[in-house]
């Protein structure tokens, strides 16, 4: 059995309610206003580079905290051996840089956290 994921109503909050930050994309990115659950968004941001395309999407959700969602595609070697030392190494090296830039550090001074 499959169930509706919305009640088919559509809910709309109040501008003064929900204000949108300046960087939200608003449209059919922003679901703040729309859902209940909803959360602002920004336009992903894309840089095309010669390994890949990385994808760079921030949110905030109605308690006002952001995130930022990170995607990065890239081609894999042809053997197969190979391809999963490059996935491997990639997520290991992502996980160093993302402890590094989000790592404990001191907030107040506007430092990493």
């Amino acid at each position: 059995m499959t169930r509706a994921l919305t009640t088919g109503q559509r809910t709309i909050r109040p501008d003064s309610e929900k204000r949108c930050p300046s960087w939200c994309a608003r449209a059919h990115h922003c679901t703040a206003r729309r859902l209940p659950g909803g959360e602002h968004a920004s336009t992903p941001e894309v840089w095309v580079t010669d390994v890949g395309r990385f994808v760079a999407t921030r949110y905030r959700d109605q308690a006002g905290h952001d995130r930022v969602e990170l995607r990065v595609v890239l081609g894999l070697a042809d053997d197969e051996q190979i391809a999963q030392a490059q996935a491997r190494h990639l997520l290991a090296v992502t996980r160093v840089v993302v402890d590094r830039v989000f790592g404990p550090g001191d907030r107040a001074a506007g430092g990493p956290r």
